[in-house]
């Protein structure tokens, strides 16, 4: 029972991460786990775009201060016991990032969005279980 449990665990954190991990899709590398690529996979319109950066980069600044504040190397293999630490912080970002992003994208553009984002938590779970 506990094995299940552990992997809903790794399961929610990792899409924790991956939503939270959005704010990478302007600063990652192409091959980076978390790098959900959203500005270059969706289209955006020439006044969503701005507000769309502008959100992306709010999170990308709270991440990296919640990443050094729990000793997360977001270059690394992700670290579930760091990742649990961090969770709520990276929740709490989470949430205001899809509450400002619902307000901006269409119904359409968001669930697209939300699509994405599982993706991107469906790699970052399969690199918790890899060996380094």
């Amino acid at each position: 029972m506990g094995g299940g449990r552990n992997i809903r665990s790794t399961a929610l954190l990792a899409l924790i991460l991956a939503n939270t991990l959005f704010a990478q899709a302007v600063t990652a590398s192409a091959g980076d786990i978390y790098d959900s690529q959203i500005l270059q996979r969706m289209q955006f319109s020439s006044t969503q775009r701005p507000k769309v950066r502008s959100i992306i980069q709010k999170s990308d600044r709270e991440m990296y201060a919640i990443f050094r504040k729990h000793g997360i190397n977001p270059s690394a293999k992700p670290d579930f016991d760091k990742l649990q630490s961090a969770s709520r912080e990276l929740q709490a970002m989470e949430t205001r990032e899809k509450r400002e992003m619902k307000k901006i994208l269409t119904a359409s553009q968001y669930k697209t969005y939300l699509k994405i984002l599982q993706d991107t938590a469906a790699r970052v779970i399969k690199a918790t279980r890899q060996n380094p």
